[in-house]
């Protein structure tokens, strides 16, 4: 949660369709901002595309939040 940068929770999936997600905003809303211990993840990723990067890349460049991811 208190990385500097993104952290990214990539996975390929059995049909090899990769997708992502940016997991420091999910940790901050689950843990309550740190006050409640988190053992999961609910990935929730987006595909991960030429189109997926671009917009992470322009809310990145912008300051946007990335919960879009």
């Amino acid at each position: 949660m208190a990385q500097a940068f993104p952290v990214l929770l990539v996975i390929r999936d059995s049909e090899s369709e990769v997708r992502w997600m940016e997991v420091r905003d999910w940790l901050k809303r689950a843990s309550d901002d740190g006050k409640k211990t988190v053992k999961q993840i609910v990935f929730a990723g987006k595909r991960f595309d030429v189109m997926s990067v671009r917009r992470w890349r322009e809310r990145s460049l912008t300051g946007s939040s990335s919960q879009g991811l």
